[in-house]
């Protein structure tokens, strides 16, 4: 009998070190299904302002491009493509980084979470240099307001 409350208290002692993650709701919730219900409207609500934000952008390019063709097509005369490429490289991989980042937070897998932060960070500045020799491109040309 007492090997069994031994071997029963080891495995519980086991089972508190290996930091087994366990849901829970924050105070500020009264149930699981409340937080994950607010959650989900809160991602809806985000993807909403976003449609309505890009969709502002994109009618307000095509409007302005269909006034102003000429300018379009003699600005497009002066794009870099691959700097553009790169920078679209850059912030893809930067994003599948910083995914990968959260993912290990969530499983806490520490030393993963760090190296994805800094690779993530590394991308950033990558990003940022490549702005800074294609504005200043740009700024040479006059091309600037």
């Amino acid at each position: 009998m007492d090997s069994a409350i031994v071997t029963t208290q080891a495995e519980h002692e086991h089972a508190e070190h290996e930091h087994v993650f366990v849901p829970q709701h924050r105070h500020h919730f009264e149930t699981e299904e409340q937080q994950r219900e607010a959650g989900s409207f809160g991602m809806w609500l985000f993807l909403l302002t976003e449609i309505m934000f890009f969709g502002g952008m994109f009618f307000s390019y095509l409007l302005y491009r269909n006034w102003y063709y000429d300018a379009f097509v003699a600005a497009s005369n002066t794009l870099n493509i691959g700097m553009g490429a790169a920078n679209t490289a850059i912030l893809i991989t930067s994003g599948l980084v910083m995914a990968l980042a959260v993912w290990a937070s969530e499983v806490r897998k520490k030393n993963l979470l760090v190296w994805t932060l800094v690779l993530t960070t590394v991308f950033g500045c990558a990003f940022l240099g490549v702005k800074y020799f294609e504005y200043a491109d740009k700024f040479e040309l006059h091309h600037v307001p």
